[in-house]
């Protein structure tokens, strides 16, 4: 008798989907590995795990063939660790979408209500329509998309339902939904220009790193709202403190930084015109049996030798 496959669980998977995974998969031996012993213990003999290692560790997974991380975003060290290799690795890309695409609209519509100074000026217990004066719609206003993805095109979908006009940047020149104008990574300054509203749903890779710098926050619109919902390395962190501090930028929705937990000290903390979320845009999918269901399609199509869904190029970087 063959012996079974063994498939690390180093990520959290919903109770339901679990059950299923025992009954569907006779052939696999499934072992809770969130445990860091447990992990280390049993990751010379996996061939199959779920969620991310500590890429120190991956040395030691001698047998691993197929990595299906529990996230969409990719680090840079995993890339470099497994580059060359044969293992192959996928992500939850496409997952995310439709949640983190309604957290962005949350932040734009926060920002361009004044709603942060309202929630104030409700624990002071001070009535003050003047406010109003500086409140703006998102109707008849452009939008500026950094990262036309799967991410980007569901946030250009609900800009468009508030009214909106969408402009976009992305690496490959392709059709984009919901996008009136697309503009190639060279065009970005000059998209920049047209922004009241600029959204980065671009991932992290080595393109992509400190894209927007000094001479791309200069180029944004007087006034204009950014909003950052992939990752915070897009931006260069203190181009966008000056942007801020200067009054070039009206206001940013952040969730997500170049360091996080954000440290305590750090600037963006007392900043009156910057919302905060723990990165967490995500988390109703996470918390979900989605990106469990979706792993235990990826598990059919390994076993039969079919190709998975959401292969990572190790190369770009997701």
């Amino acid at each position: 008798m063959a012996a079974k496959k063994l498939v690390l669980l180093a990520a959290w998977i919903e109770e339901g989907v679990r059950t299923r995974m025992t009954k569907e998969f006779p052939t696999c031996e499934f072992v809770d590995a969130r445990d860091r012993q447990v992990l280390e213990a049993r990751l010379s003999d996996a061939e199959i795990v779920y969620g991310l290692p500590p890429v120190s560790l991956l040395k030691h997974a001698t047998k691993l063939r197929w990595l299906q991380l529990a996230s969409a975003g990719v680090p840079h060290e995993l890339c470099s660790a497994l580059q060359g290799t044969s293992v192959l690795v996928t992500n939850l890309a496409g997952l995310y979408g439709p949640t983190i695409a309604e957290h962005a609209l949350c932040l734009m519509l926060m920002l361009a209500r004044r709603l942060p100074i309202a929630q104030r000026q409700q624990m002071e217990r001070r009535w003050d329509r003047d406010l109003s004066r500086s409140m703006a719609d998102l109707r008849n206003r452009t939008a500026a998309i950094v990262g036309a993805g799967n991410i980007g095109q569901h946030t250009a979908r609900l800009c468009r339902a508030f009214g909106m006009r969408v402009v976009a940047c992305r690496r490959t020149p392709q059709d984009t939904p919901f996008v009136d104008q697309l503009y190639d990574r060279a065009e970005l300054q000059a998209m920049l220009r047209e922004a009241d509203h600029v959204v980065v749903t671009a991932p992290l890779t080595k393109e992509t790193e400190g894209m927007l710098g000094p001479a791309e926050f200069a180029e944004m619109k007087q006034g204009a709202y950014y909003v950052n919902v992939s990752r915070g390395g897009v931006a260069q962190e203190s181009a966008l403190l000056q942007a801020l501090s200067s009054g070039r930028l009206a206001g940013a929705g952040l969730d997500v930084f170049a360091v996080e937990p954000l440290p305590a000290e750090h600037p963006f903390w007392s900043m009156l015109q910057v919302i905060i979320t723990p990165h967490y845009s995500g988390e109703t999918v996470n918390q979900s049996a989605q990106p469990g269901e979706h792993f235990v399609r990826n598990l059919h199509c390994y076993l039969a030798g079919a190709p998975v869904g959401r292969r990572v190029d190790l190369e770009a970087g997701y």
